[in-house]
């Protein structure tokens, strides 16, 4: 069996078991047992620590399989309900996290006395709350209703935009943006686990991309924002940076009301599916062999993440591919150096979010057509980003225009991005494992996005030859991580195919949970195996996508 094809449908399921014969029997939740795999059949574990979906799924495991058309308007269903709340909110976000970079072209270097050294150290506060935070979120939204979670920190770092604008000095400043980025480094995870609950492989890769693509959607409207801010008078109060960041906290606050209100925290939880509804919602997205969520941590799957060499090359990538995220905090500088004036500045970064959307647009559309092609694609959405970079050390400073486009070929590697970030979400398997794998790749992306301020120092300008030569460097370095995550992949699922013809066995599909009731008595509910919270190791029959 190669890695699982996309193109896949629900009436296919029963010909693409997704179980496996190699799994725990779990008395501790906390230890790995490490006897010999059990058959699906003798396989069991009590209620706690399994999928939260096992309750909604007894006495359905030998239901038919779902009904095309019914699986498709569910996905309709989901996508009205979901996909607005997700591309709000990332896109707020984005534009949260933007507001220094706003700040530089409309003031706040003359205003709070930085230097172009502390406006740096700012931009590197905020990821150092980034990464201090980012792996206890992890734990927590495992532990608490996620969606909730997220809302409750949307929030806060509402309140914490808003107090940037009161800020009137360097250390001030410094501390505000150390937990901004730490109540917003819950965000990207929370997402990404979000939309695995709902959406099947292809589905998560290609939502996954949208919600990315509100990252150029921000860009766009963020310039606007700072573009009508621009023309406040610089002597009246509040400064023009202050209002930006006024207007930021108000639209944060409406967003973290709108998710608390409508954000489900788990198939189980939407309101706007009935009962039915939710059950077949579960069944649709059972290929994906990941199951949906559990509230038990697992000592277990958080040691077998560290250990996992998917992700480090998955740390590794997000480390080098952050150093290029330098030029969205210094977009201002580098534009002006070109020699725009304030004004354009806020207009000419707006193309920029115009690539992000087509690149991924175009990924989305190229991977439908080519399944299990999301490490090529994110390799070729690489390939603009390291021509721009050659150009804009050897083009003529007086060429403008053609320096100008070289930043916008670089955003093209949001589509290299987005397909990392959707294998990130699908190639994991065990709650907490998810969990933690996700969580260590954006504590190397904090590691990166720390690192990629203190480079742009104000005796490389206008040139910036140091800047461009590392950026180069981390999109070459990208590509070569992203080459060895395919050939990880690829020789896995050979060896597992191997394994299974070898072994002669066909996968067992279901396992059983002890469920006790009222009286004490003890039962056996049968659940399709992956509903038991098991990892991607321990799933034989688990395929990457590839």
């Amino acid at each position: 069996m190669s890695a699982p094809d996309e193109k896949v449908g629900v009436s296919e399921l029963a010909a693409n078991p997704q179980t496996s014969n190699s799994s725990i029997d779990e008395k501790n939740l906390n230890e790995l047992d490490g006897s010999a795999s059990a058959s699906a059949h003798d396989l069991t574990k009590a209620d706690r620590g399994v999928d939260v979906v096992v309750g909604l799924l007894s006495g359905h495991a030998d239901d038919e399989e779902l009904d095309p058309a019914v699986a498709s308007r569910i996905r309709r269903k989901l996508d009205w309900n979901i996909l607005p709340l997700l591309f709000v909110l990332y896109t707020v976000q984005y534009m949260d996290k933007n507001t220094l970079a706003s700040s530089n072209v409309l003031g706040i270097l003359v205003d709070a006395h930085l230097t172009t050294d502390d406006f740096n150290n700012l931009a590197t506060s905020f990821y150092a709350g980034y990464i201090v935070f980012v792996l206890p979120h992890a734990w927590a939204m495992q532990r608490f209703p996620i969606s909730k979670y997220i809302a409750i920190n949307i929030a806060l770092w509402s309140v914490l935009t808003g107090v940037q604008a009161a800020c009137k000095d360097y250390s001030s400043l410094f501390g505000v943006r150390f937990l901004l980025g730490g109540s917003e480094s819950c965000i990207t995870t929370g997402m990404m686990t979000l939309i695995q609950m709902f959406y099947t492989r292809l589905e998560t890769t290609e939502r996954i991309g949208w919600t990315i693509q509100c990252n150029g959607l921000a860009s766009i409207i963020g310039g606007f924002i700072a573009f009508g801010v621009a023309h406040v008078s610089p002597k009246v109060h509040p400064h023009r940076w202050q209002w930006f960041m006024i207007i930021m906290t108000i639209i944060s606050a409406f967003t973290s009301a709108f998710w608390f209100w409508r954000m489900p925290d788990n198939p189980t939880s939407a309101r706007f599916l009935n009962e039915e509804e939710r059950l077949d919602a579960v069944k649709r997205i059972r290929i994906n062999q990941n199951g949906v969520e559990t509230k038990v941590w697992k000592k277990y799957q958080f040691i077998e993440a560290l250990t996992d060499v998917k992700t480090w090359i998955l740390f590794v990538f997000a480390m080098c591919g952050e150093l290029q995220g330098g030029i969205g905090i210094e977009y201002g500088a580098i534009i002006k150096g070109f020699g725009f004036n304030t004004t354009q500045t806020t207009l000419l970064n707006i193309p920029s979010g115009f690539c992000l959307i087509f690149s991924i647009s175009l990924g989305g559309l190229a991977l439908r057509r080519f399944p299990n092609t999301r490490c090529w694609l994110a390799m070729i959405g690489f390939i603009p980003g390291i021509i721009a970079c050659f150009f804009l050390l050897f083009l003529p400073m007086s060429n403008r225009a053609g320096l100008i486009v070289q930043i916008y070929l670089i955003n093209m590697g949001g589509l290299g991005l987005s397909m990392v970030v959707s294998l990130c979400t699908i190639i994991y398997s065990g709650h907490t494992k998810k969990m933690t794998a996700n969580g260590l790749f954006f504590f190397g992306y904090a590691v990166g996005q720390m690192l990629n301020s203190q480079f742009w120092k104000i005796q490389y300008r206008p040139r910036n030859t140091v800047p461009w030569v590392i950026i180069l460097v981390s999109l070459v370095v990208n590509c070569l991580c992203v080459l060895a995550l395919r050939i990880h992949l690829v020789a896995e699922n050979k060896r597992r195919d191997a394994e299974k013809i070898a072994s002669g066995k066909e996968y067992d599909d279901f396992g059983y949970v002890e469920k006790t009731d009222a009286d004490g008595k003890v039962h056996k509910v049968k659940v399709p195996i992956q509903y038991l919270d098991i990892t991607d190791k321990e799933n034989r029959a688990f395929r990457y996508a590839l």
